[in-house]
């Protein structure tokens, strides 16, 4: 049974617009921030320098991404740590087509944002690179979400059918193995490449 059909059809109108907020809330925060940091910034910085710094975080968040995934699925004798991994990960595991699930929660999103942006301060040393580094980084996070949560609503989306079903691979048999959501390059880097190519 689908978890989520009685939002989907419920009759009070109420009840239908907050499961539509609940499946597209980092798509409506998000996407402005980045515009806004990168037209501030941008002018600052010189848009030659602001385009490499903007891709730079993008490609940061590749190896983010692939990092924190990865950890949601360690082993540990730690009983807070496993009940941190039940509540980020484990259970959209069990439940994939909970969609609004499928999605981090901005309590959870926004102070991973404020860190990240944090550090960027502290090893550019310089606002506008950070700036237009944790723009980058936001951005990859949000085609993230969207993958994923495309993948999960089985939207066929016209190239991107590649990352959908390696994604889906993750879920259907190699739990432990293809935790690149957006760039599969660092599965291949650390050994966690699918045994199987997705076909």
């Amino acid at each position: 049974m689908n978890p989520n059909r009685s939002l989907v059809e419920h009759p009070n109108l109420s009840a239908r617009l907050y499961y539509a907020w609940l499946c597209t809330r980092p798509f409506w925060v998000y996407p402005p921030v980045v515009a806004l940091l990168s037209a501030w910034a941008g002018p600052r910085a010189g848009w030659a320098s602001a385009a490499g710094w903007f891709a730079a975080g993008l490609v940061a968040w590749t190896l983010v991404e692939y990092g924190l995934h990865r950890l949601m699925h360690v082993r540990t004798p730690w009983r807070r740590f496993r009940n941190f991994q039940e509540f980020a990960h484990l259970r959209h595991h069990r439940e994939p087509d909970d969609l609004p699930r499928s999605l981090v929660t901005l309590r959870g999103s926004i102070p991973l944002s404020l860190l990240f942006f944090g550090l960027a301060l502290l090893v550019f040393r310089s606002l506008v690179p950070a700036v237009l580094f944790h723009a980058g980084l936001t951005a990859g996070y949000v085609f993230y979400e969207f993958v994923h949560f495309a993948t999960h609503a089985r939207w066929r989306i016209p190239g991107l059918n590649w990352l959908q079903r390696y994604h889906a691979l993750h879920h259907a048999r190699q739990w432990n193995r293809t935790f690149g959501v957006t760039c599969p390059v660092w599965d291949y880097v650390f050994g966690t490449a699918p045994r199987a190519s997705p076909r």
